[in-house]
């Protein structure tokens, strides 16, 4: 017998094993808390001297936190055929509507993208890969993937804010943008998002909404809406500066909440001094 037919169960497990996913592009949208539609733009690396090609196969997406996988899978993905090719080739998956496996694992990683500078997940499950006229052989895929994440939304600011002092109480008060960096791959769809404010002087003094918040690559801008309790604003002010604080505290998707968006958002404070005395000298100038 060829000695390469004996060999070849364990040659192919273990070029499938050096195998790495590249991820150049992620998306994450029309979200609910049953499934997401998931754009995955990747780069398949093959060091092996083989072209082998790997049938269609449904794949557990894992996080990975110091080199443990959790418990349980975050979402499913069916993995579309593969062929290898060298030294890499393209590999993805287009607008498909991925079931949502544990909630407690996508909090997580929703937590992970948002305050890490860089995640960890890996696709795992089983497929058979074909090589020419040799036997068709079971493997185990398992690649991990690592990414740049959201990086605790260093550098949010908001600027062009102005207050309507006229303004009746518990009505919207404050309109301005809200500047979001993303140096990820990363594209997410939140729909609604609203975040509380407070000092450590007064603590809450309101809220800020951000409609139809989609995160993109780079740079992004979004108008805002909030209501404020200015008099805890003001007297919250040491040289003419309030010191924001700033969560999450709802996010919302046609109608839905996303719990896992607002753990997310609700676990990392941004701390974001505000001149307040420029605003209401902003504010009283004609638009």
């Amino acid at each position: 017998m060829n000695p390469l037919y004996v060999g070849m169960p364990k040659i192919a497990q273990h070029d499938v094993d050096r195998s790495s996913l590249e991820f150049k592009a992620l998306k994450f949208e029309n979200p609910s808390m049953e499934e997401i539609t998931l754009t995955q733009d990747g780069v398949l690396h093959n060091p092996s001297m083989y072209t082998p090609t790997l049938d269609s196969f449904k794949a557990g997406s894992y996080l990975v936190t110091n080199g443990s996988f959790g418990a349980k899978a975050i979402i499913d993905v069916q993995m579309p055929e593969i062929h290898a090719t060298k030294p890499q080739s393209d590999q993805g998956v287009f607008k498909q509507v991925v079931p949502i496996v544990d909630i407690d694992q996508l909090t997580a990683y929703a937590t992970e993208v948002v305050g890490n500078e860089y995640v960890e997940t890996a696709l795992a499950g089983k497929t058979k890969l074909h090589l020419g006229a040799l036997p068709v052989v079971n493997v185990n895929y398992n690649s991990t993937s690592r990414y740049k994440g959201l990086n605790g939304l260093k550098g949010f600011n908001v600027t062009n804010v102005r207050i309507n002092i006229t303004a009746a109480a518990g009505t919207p008060n404050l309109v301005g943008n809200a500047f979001v960096p993303n140096p990820s791959v990363m594209t997410i769809e939140m729909g609604n998002v609203t975040l509380s404010l407070r000092t450590e002087k007064a603590g809450f003094i309101g809220t800020t909404t951000i409609p139809n918040f989609t995160l993109v690559p780079g740079d992004n801008n979004f108008p805002m809406t909030g209501t404020l309790n200015q008099t805890a604003v003001l007297a919250s002010m040491v040289d003419g500066i309030a010191t924001m604080l700033i969560k999450g505290q709802n996010v919302t998707y046609n109608g839905v909440a996303l719990t896992y968006y607002e753990a997310a958002l609700a676990s990392h404070e941004l701390v974001l001094p505000m001149n307040v005395l420029q605003i209401v000298a902003d504010s009283a100038k004609p638009e």
